[in-house]
């Protein structure tokens, strides 16, 4: 019995564990998004170099913006000729009329995503919307395989959790079933019938306490020392902690429910209706044989 139970447990550890594998497999897709569309600046082009200053007062008190860079239509002009190897020189370019720019750098998190359409109001109460570069093709086929992912996410640990419940319901029921049914008949003693409660609730909380909390304490210390992003959403250890819970509960009642069938079995009670009772008063006692 003890090397099933311990069995059971290493079942679990295993599935808890693969679970949260996956949901940090989900998770690191999902930073790897956010990187993505915090590598799509926003671009402001300004011939009217009085707006920079409002500007620039504005965005500041947005929230999910990493970083604000205002650029010189000399500076920015200096920077494409270096990046690209353009055969012109600063001289070439000081009588052009060329706008100042503005690079607005987001934040890889699920804040910038809201901040965005924010950023792009300010922009458009200042500078026509041909001035303003926001890479809106690219943003937006990022931000649907964001939301898909998401769809996927909920469903997957939906679907997991489910699928745990009813496997740590079979797996501590069938147990402690094939218990009852091996004690079944046995006369035990007081002592050995609490001996016998107490290795059941022994077996409840350990398993309550030992599969979860076990890959959790792995995961966060494999989070910290290696040490790498916490990208699982906290969301999802409350599913697995009532995924747990529910299955406790579920356990006991199940278990609870057998036990008294079977004390019944073994301690039939006998229902005695109000005729039998008439009867049984109305019964005349027999007279022994006259002695001879």
């Amino acid at each position: 019995m003890k090397t099933r139970f311990f069995l059971i447990l290493l079942t679990l550890v295993i599935l808890f564990g693969g679970w949260l594998y996956l949901n940090y497999s989900i998770g690191s897709n999902e930073k790897d998004k956010l990187e993505k569309l915090a590598n799509l600046p926003i671009y402001a082009y300004l011939a009217d170099t009085t707006k920079v200053t409002p500007i620039l007062t504005e965005l500041k008190t947005v929230p999910g913006i990493k970083s604000v860079v205002h650029e010189t239509a000399l500076q920015a002009a200096t920077e494409l000729i270096q990046a690209y190897s353009l055969p012109l020189s600063e001289e070439m370019i000081k009588d052009y009329a060329l706008p100042d720019v503005i690079t607005i750098n987001l934040q890889p998190n699920r804040i910038s995503i809201s901040t965005k359409p924010i950023i792009i109001d300010i922009l458009r109460a200042h500078i026509p919307e041909m001035d303003i570069d926001s890479q809106s093709n690219a943003y937006g086929l990022i931000i649907k395989e964001l939301k898909l992912l998401d769809l996927y996410h909920i469903v997957f640990n939906v679907f997991i959790a489910v699928l745990l419940l009813l496997l740590f319901v079979f797996l501590r029921s069938t147990l402690e079933l094939n218990a009852l049914i091996h004690h079944k008949g046995y006369k035990h003693s007081a002592l050995e019938n609490i001996r016998l409660q107490r290795q059941c609730l022994q077996r409840t909380l350990l398993m309550l306490i030992v599969p979860l909390p076990l890959c959790l304490l792995a995961y966060f210390a494999y989070v910290y020392f290696k040490p790498l992003p916490q990208v699982i959403p906290y969301w999802v250890f409350l599913v697995q902690a009532g995924t747990v819970i529910a299955g406790t509960m579920i356990n006991y009642f199940i278990l609870h429910s057998f036990e008294r069938q079977i004390a019944f079995q073994e301690n039939p009670v006998e229902v005695i209706t109000p005729e039998d009772s008439k009867n049984s008063e109305n019964e005349e006692p027999e007279n022994d044989p006259p002695l001879t």
